[in-house]
């Protein structure tokens, strides 16, 4: 631990005391995860506050033989706050401890059999010294650098490793497919809001072919009358960006504050949308490249018209 806090990758290192017990209820006894840990790290380096929904995590550190439950798991114990209730190790040995809050993380299966508690209550309930750790959790100040780091110190302390990305293969997977999913409707959506652009423009082509005709034949040369044709779309194409980002941010401040309560988020009460500037500046800059090409060629084709052909027409 003390070579893991003195690499300048590592932000913070917490140990660990997870054992199999198993939670009575009555005569029957439910099989469990006891996971000691150090509240203060699991707190300041992985947001385990936001997974309590009731009661205060510190307590597992002030109150003697404490035990926070997960959710589903303290509902089939019938465990409410304050409770105490009785567990057994694997050696057969049984000890109270007394509810003082419930875990939630979302999984449903994985908040069915995990508890937590302090570390050196596990290192008691197990007659293990202050020394016992089972697992070693790092955090990182760049989580993209987890899998080959975990490699790493795997052959340096010929140990076994896991990193997030790995132990979170099926979400990411997930996660990347409704990303390319988004991403592909709105590039879509884009486009077909250029050629629109395009088809307004060509059709004032058709339209303005006399003014553009006058226009050459008193002296404006056809960059001249591209240039105009490219302001007037690519003003269409700033109006509409910043109109749209404008209503867009509205709608989504909106949708921001609808109640959205479920048990796979239950930190979040409200309908969760990122308001991240990158989205922002993301659709500025598309909005702007397929207005400039929608006006480019109706532009070009513009620029070309011959002023005495279309007189000669008149």
């Amino acid at each position: 631990m003390d070579f893991l806090k003195n690499d300048k990758r590592v932000l913070g290192v917490s140990r660990k005391v997870s054992t199999q017990v198993f939670f009575n209820s009555g005569s029957i006894d439910i099989t469990g995860f006891m996971n000691g840990i150090d509240i203060e790290s699991e707190v300041k380096f992985y947001k385990f506050n936001e997974y309590v929904t009731t009661g205060k995590p510190m307590d597992l550190k002030y109150v003697p033989n404490s035990i926070i439950l997960g959710k589903p798991l303290a509902q089939k114990l019938l465990a409410d706050i304050g409770d105490v209730i009785q567990i057994t190790t694997p050696q057969g040995e049984r000890f109270p401890l007394k509810v003082v809050g419930y875990y939630q993380s979302g999984l449903a299966d994985f908040d069915k059999t995990q508890s937590f508690v302090n570390t050196s209550t596990v290192q008691t309930i197990l007659g293990k010294p202050n020394s016992y750790i089972t697992d070693i959790q790092v955090k990182l100040y760049d989580i993209k650098q987890a899998p080959a780091i975990a490699k790493e110190y795997a052959k340096v302390f010929d140990t076994n490793t896991e990193d997030i990305q790995t132990a979170n293969a099926q979400f990411e997977t997930g996660n990347n497919i409704r990303n390319i999913i988004s991403y592909a409707v709105g590039i879509t959506l884009l486009i077909v809001a250029g050629f629109g652009i395009y088809n307004i423009l060509n059709m004032m082509i058709f339209e303005k072919m006399d003014t553009i005709a006058i226009l050459k034949a008193t002296g404006f040369a056809g960059v001249d009358v591209k240039r105009i044709f490219l302001f007037i779309s690519i003003s269409i194409g700033i109006t509409g960006c910043f109109a749209g980002l404008l209503f867009g941010y509205i709608l989504s401040s909106i949708i921001e504050r609808l109640p959205f309560e479920t048990a796979a988020l239950p930190t979040i009460k409200t309908f969760p949308v990122d308001f991240n500037p990158l989205y922002y500046i993301i659709a500025i800059i598309f909005s702007l490249i397929t207005t400039f090409f929608a006006g480019w060629f109706p532009a070009r084709k513009a620029s070309r018209v011959d002023p005495v052909i279309i007189i000669r027409g008149k």
